[in-house]
């Protein structure tokens, strides 16, 4: 059957209806999940099934465990489909639970045993069993509820024999098999329900697709309250694999996670995107834990939208890895739309096309389809289907609706609340939410259940959730009205009572207390003008009120600087718990790479989180005795060279730029971070993108934006001429610990303009890109030959190491500017700043592209010559280094390629080009006419239509001499012929590997000659 069906009820009228149909195959309708376990409990009762910590159980104890906790359960009045809650944590106790209730013929309704009591409390009131499963470690918590159900204990350390279950108490296909508690809109949690045959059907799937279960061993590493954990545990076990259960604390720990997967040999397991990115950052940075996972053969990620640029990385990282993407809600077997995604996923990874005997289609308000690349609410049908909400008629009504459409097996169709489109590619491509519901961490979340939380507290009028930002960095932010003007709830206090209310993951990371929330049009909360009153005041309402305590030690130091990068906060006081700044555990996380990247040395989470405070944390680190590994940290940073495998490169957008980025991308392996002015980073990808495109860069044009997806490129938006380069304090302090080297090839360059008019980019610029330095960057700074002044160039050839004092100084703004950036980084330099300064001539047209500056002097005389059709008598003559020589050797020396020693530099060619050859080269082919140079201005200010580039060359022009066809002394000198003047002996020396120059400059420049006179503009007219 074809992926996707097309069909009409009016060809000539009506939109195509795109209908999605998983392939239609037999699958063992007739079983259960307790019987395909059972067949491999009897095929091979020896093989291991489950491995926890040091201990493994093969098929049969896992069996006969079951079997135990079924006899107790039976004899504690568990009936037959009755809901049974399972409050146990990881460990070798949860497959036994769940297959344990499943031989009751009940289904199990996983707890967290971390959740809030008044949340379980609620749960048992609603479920009211007469007994719960509980492991030895839980066993306390059940006990400590209002109305505790007697406890039957797992108990799998027992020795395995026991009484199998009545063979009447084995489930059917279409009865229950587990529920779900999601977040509810009302505040109350809402339990989604599936029978076994659902999860036949997707587990049998998975076998098909991925491969028979026995040559996998899977990590359970959803927790067991996420319904995405129901595959990665009973799939391996129905299959005739091996579940390797996490024994986690409660503590985000990827470095134990990897490390997992490499003692046990994982081969599959599943990853919520926003944690995947901090894993893939992890296998970035440590080479061991990349040799540890490289066992993975498949890994399913869900539970959010996934960015292509984390999963591209992470396929970089482990070519052996397959990827697919999962879609599917809680109501539907867990997932039911599986996209493998490939190399064409660049730009965004669709949630793909329906497992077997499933489909889905996208669909109006009035369940009518909609045409393909339009949004509409997706509706899941087929065999996935759940059986509704627990004691829910009525929302079980509005999301579970009859099924109209024919093709669709099945009497009934799942409102997911999703939108999606039907993509010309002939994939599901998702599009948004409907509701108030959102995704973070992977969780479902009810943004209304997170308000009715922080309502119910006694000094609160009216509460409302938002959503600021996207996964992974999603921020959950409660805006509160105090009841009272008179008394107004803390943030921290109002925390705290979420927190006991809610699911950690439900708990909002900021609050911020408002005198009143702002209304749209309907008298409701308006939550976009909400997040845009948060943004725009900083939303300072939420952090601590009392004064910052600053860092008292280099450790406390050290701790800080790491949690303003992640927090993205100027000020943090060392005393104030990291929850109370909106931390989560993802950030968290980042914050322990961020203190590992400090300190030089890997720092396990455990040894860090368990402390909420810089203090506390600092202290820990240093174990609580002094600071010194903090300062020999600093002296390590400071003093042990980096290799640059990160660069900051301003001026991207300009000339030399970006042939520099085309060098770093199409030649190196460099991450580059893009300084650039522009709206937000999408624009200036955009801006990025079309610079390459419009110097004839086609290979990094086409590498681009992958590279920005998978984050080798990544764009900042600032402004060189801004305190901190336009950037948040934090910003700046996360490039000055990150970068190991900085391109300097952006400045302001006019020469009709004063010094004080280049000064903010060329030399306030030059200032914060050496404080930058500081942190142990080394930096590349663009300067020219043309500081020094035509009439200090006579005598012997001016050596790098030579600068000119102030009266030697070329008089223009411009000049004078390079030659006061140039004093600064000396000084730096002297200071202990790694530092080299190019000082280049005339850059020239690219070789190969011929695509020239446009702001260059010598460039547009030639281009004037072509617009006037005319060229005339001169002695000028210049220097000609190719572009593209220019950009390899700043590249190479950045990334250490090619070892070029601190000081200063004459990147120039030892060869001239004479105008007048190249105005003989324009007059042979194409006919231009040889005239005075004061008819050759003449036609230029008769050229009417504006051209920037023709108006700037006007006014720099000298006037005349009377009688004197050529030009006069004053044009010849303002172009100059470096090559006469300037020793490269540095240059040539480590420049070697470049390509060597033509013996003669109009060598070097004909690819351009031939390209600005093939353009059609230019061709001469026949007259």
């Amino acid at each position: 059957m074809p992926r996707h069906q097309q069909t009409h009820s009016n060809e000539n009228a009506e939109p195509a209806v795109h209908l999605f149909l998983g392939p239609q195959r037999a699958f063992p309708s007739q079983s259960t999940v307790l019987d395909l376990f059972r067949e491999q409990v009897e095929n091979a009762p020896d093989r291991p099934a489950v491995r926890y910590r040091d201990l493994t159980m093969s098929y049969a104890d896992l069996d006969a465990a079951a079997d135990t906790t079924a006899r107790l359960l039976i004899d504690g009045g568990v009936e037959k489909h009755r809901l049974t809650p399972v409050l146990v944590a990881d460990g070798r106790e949860f497959p036994a639970a769940l297959f344990g209730v499943m031989k009751t013929g009940a289904a199990f309704v996983p707890l967290d045993p971390a959740w809030p009591a008044d949340r379980l409390n609620a749960i048992m009131a609603e479920l009211s069993p007469p007994a719960v499963v509980v492991s030895p470690a839980t066993a306390d918590i059940l006990a400590g509820l209002d109305a505790p159900a007697p406890a039957v204990v797992v108990d799998c350390a027992a020795p395995a024999e026991a009484e199998p279950a009545p063979a009447e108490r084995r489930p059917a296909p279409g009865d229950l098999i587990y529920g779900f508690y999601t977040s509810g809109s009302t505040g109350t949690p809402k339990c989604a329900l599936n029978r076994h045959r659902g999860l036949v059907n997707r587990l049998t799937t998975m076998s098909r697709r991925f491969g028979d279960g026995s040559g996998h061993v899977t990590l359970q590493n959803s927790r067991s309250t996420f319904d995405s954990s129901m595959w990665q545990v009973l799939w391996p076990l129905t299959s005739g694999g091996q579940v390797v259960l996490p024994d986690r604390d409660g503590i985000l720990d990827l470095e134990e996670t990897a490390t997992t997967i490499g003692r046990y040999g994982v081969t599959m397991t599943d990853f919520v995107p926003s944690v995947l990115a901090a894993f893939v950052a992890l296998l970035e940075e440590r080479e061991d834990l990349r040799a540890a996972t490289s066992s993975l053969r498949r890994m399913l990620i869900g539970g959010e939208t996934a960015g292509p640029g984390v999963v591209h990385r992470l396929r970089a990282l482990l070519p052996g890895l397959a990827v697919t993407n999962t879609f599917g809600p809680t109501e539907c077997s867990i997932g039911s739309v599986f996209h493998d995604v490939t190399d064409a996923d660049a730009d965004r990874i669709p949630i793909g096309l329906p497992i077997d005997n499933t489909a889905a289609i996208v669909l109006d308000g009035d369940l009518n389809p909609v045409p393909v690349n339009t949004p509409g609410e997706l509706y899941l049908g087929g065999e996935c289907i759940g059986a509704g909400y627990l004691g829910d008629p009525a929302r079980t009504a509005r999301t579970f609706v009859p099924n109209p459409f024919p093709q669709i097996p099945g009497h009934t169709l799942y409102r997911t609340g999703d939108l999606a489109r039907a993509g010309d590619d002939g994939l599901l491509h998702f599009a948004g939410r409907l509701d108030e519901q959102v995704k973070l961490g992977g969780v479902r979340v009810e943004l209304g259940d997170v308000a009715a939380a922080v309502a119910d507290h006694p000094l609160v009028g009216d509460a409302t959730a938002v959503v600021l930002g996207e996964a992974p960095d999603a921020t959950l932010v409660t805006c509160v009205t105090p009841r009272s003007p008179d008394e107004t709830p803390s943030a921290e206090e109002l925390r705290g009572h979420a927190a006991g209310k809610l699911p950690a993951e439900q708990v909002p990371h900021r609050i911020v207390v408002l005198d009143e929330l702002p209304l749209n049009h309907n008298g409701k909360a308006d939550r976009k003008a909400l997040a845009a009153l948060i943004v725009a005041e900083g939303a300072r309402q939420d952090g601590p009120d009392e004064d910052v305590e600053p860092p008292a030690g280099p450790m406390e130091e050290l701790v800080c600087a790491a949690w303003r990068e992640v927090l993205e906060r100027d000020r943090i006081s060392v005393v104030v718990p990291f929850s109370d700044y909106g931390g989560t555990s993802l950030l968290a996380y980042r914050v322990v790479t961020a203190v590992g990247e400090r300190l030089g040395r890997p720092v396990r989470p455990r040894d860090l989180l368990a402390e909420p405070t810089v203090r506390a944390q600092a202290a820990r680190l240093a174990g609580g005795v002094d600071d010194d590994s903090a300062e020999l940290a600093y002296v390590r940073q400071d003093l042990a060279w980096r290799p640059p495998r990160t660069l900051l490169l301003t001026g991207a957008t300009g000339f030399i730029g970006a042939h520099v980025l085309a060098e770093l991308l199409t030649r190196t392996n460099a991450e580059v971070i893009c300084l650039v002015r522009c709206a937000d980073p999408a624009d200036g990808a955009r801006r990025l993108t079309e610079v390459l495109d419009r110097y004839g860069l086609a290979s990094a044009w086409q590498q681009l934006p992958m590279a920005i997806k998978t984050g080798r490129v990544e764009v900042v938006p600032g402004d060189l001429a801004g305190e901190l380069l336009g950037l948040p304090q934090w910003r700046f302090e996360a490039l000055a610990s990150t970068v190991s080297g900085i391109v300097n090839a952006a400045g302001a360059v006019n020469f009709l303009a004063g010094y004080l008019d280049h000064r903010p980019a060329n030399v306030l610029g030059v200032q914060e890109l050496i404080k930058l330095a500081t942190g142990g960057a080394r930096l590349h700074i663009l300067s020219t030959l043309s500081i020094f002044a035509p009439d200090g160039r006579t005598g012997p050839p001016i050596t790098e190491d030579q600068i000119p004092v102030t009266d030697e100084v070329a008089a223009d703004g411009y000049n004078r500017s390079k030659f006061v950036a140039e004093s600064l980084v000396a000084d730096a330099h002297r200071q202990g700043v790694s530092s080299v300064v190019y000082r280049l001539g005339e850059v020239w047209p690219h070789r190969e592209t011929g695509a020239a500056n446009p702001d260059s002097l010598a460039h547009n005389l030639l281009y004037a010559c072509a617009r006037t059709r005319c060229v005339f008598p001169t002695e000028a003559a210049t220097d000609v280094t190719p572009v593209d020589v220019v950009a390899r050797f700043l590249a190479g020396a950045a990334t250490g390629d090619i070892d070029v020693p601190d000081g200063a530099m004459h990147v120039l060619w030892p060869t001239g080009l004479r105008f007048a050859d190249a105005f003989e080269a324009l007059a042979d082919r194409c006919g231009f006419d040889r005239v005075g140079y004061a008819e050759f201005r003449d036609r230029l200010e008769a050229i009417a239509e504006p051209d920037q580039r023709l108006t700037a060359l006007r006014l720099l022009l000298p006037p005349p001499e009377d009688g004197r066809d050529a030009a006069p002394a004053e044009f010849d000198e303002m172009f100059t012929d470096g090559s006469r003047h300037f020793d490269i002996r540095r240059f040539d020396r480590h420049g070697a590997a470049l390509a060597q120059p033509e013996a003669d400059g109009l060598a070097a420049v004909d690819r351009y000659l031939t390209q600005l006179t093939d353009t059609s503009a230019f061709v001469p007219q026949e007259r």
